[in-house]
């Protein structure tokens, strides 16, 4: 479930042509890169402020989601939009804590939501870096947004001339959520604090790359799935966690004096 492959739809209204492009300088100065110890694993995380990051509670979690890495091998990387060459912009950083949602439920993508805590904060203000301003309205069906990813090659055709890691962004648009969910058969995952959006073809993102509308920082990706009776990469929906919805919780943890129980596993509590 690290890679999510997000494909074609059809038949929705709204729809607009889906584009991946390369972002420019200023365009997503919140967005940063979150190296952890997984091997050739990079994340993305949002900036709260100069101390904390937000991404996925997946981001942050070893591969069988039993144990959070310690924080201290995970590396944050602010100001730049490669990953070479190093720009003079670049603010590298450490963690000091990570913090994942107590109720994070690894099978159902439930509360899929972590903070990290730097063990240095950013240097703010800055022209490379800012916090995000998170939108606390409702957005509409159909409604146009932006999901800032990593580029990833997606296979051996891949240009190797754009083999160089670097973000880019592509648009979406919100699906109608009571008809993503009624395709959610298995189990009853798309709920009110979720958001189901659609493209006209086929992205590779990760859990954590973060959804803007109208420049805000809405949501953070979490999962995908396909209608019943699909082949992948037909009609899969994009599903992710509205910030907005977890203002408290962050906010607990912008604050938070103690760090996560030792020994805490997700799979367990």
């Amino acid at each position: 479930f690290g890679l999510l492959v997000l494909g074609a739809l059809c038949g929705c209204n709204g729809q607009t042509q889906t584009v991946l492009r390369d972002t420019v300088w200023g365009e997503f100065p919140s967005v940063v890169l979150v190296k952890t110890p997984r091997e050739h694993q990079y994340c993305l995380g949002t900036v709260l402020n100069g101390n904390h990051i937000l991404t996925s509670a997946f981001c942050v979690l070893s591969y069988d989601r039993m144990r959070v890495f310690p924080a201290r091998l995970v590396r944050v990387f602010g100001g730049d939009i490669n990953v070479t060459p190093v720009s003079p912009t670049r603010q590298t950083r450490t963690g000091q804590h990570i913090f994942v949602h107590e109720n994070y439920r690894p099978h159902t993508f439930e509360n899929n939501i972590a903070v990290i805590r730097l063990a240095e904060p950013f240097h703010l203000p800055s022209n490379a870096i800012e916090q995000a301003h998170i939108r606390m309205r409702i957005v509409p069906d159909t409604h146009p947004c932006d999901v800032v990813t990593w580029y990833r090659p997606t296979g051996t055709d891949a240009n190797p001339s754009q083999e160089v890691p670097r973000q880019q962004a592509f648009n979406v648009n919100i699906r109608n959520r009571d008809l993503c969910a009624a395709e959610r058969r298995t189990e009853l995952t798309v709920q009110e604090n979720t958001i189901c959006t659609y493209t006209t073809s086929v992205m590779n993102v990760v859990q954590g790359d973060p959804m803007f509308c109208n420049g805000e920082l809405t949501s953070i990706q979490s999962y995908t799935f396909l209608p019943p009776g699909q082949q992948p990469q037909m009609q899969p929906n994009l599903v992710s966690t509205q910030v907005r919805f977890y203002i408290h919780w962050i906010n607990a943890q912008l604050n938070r004096t103690q760090p996560m129980p030792e020994g805490w596993n997700p799979v367990e509590f």
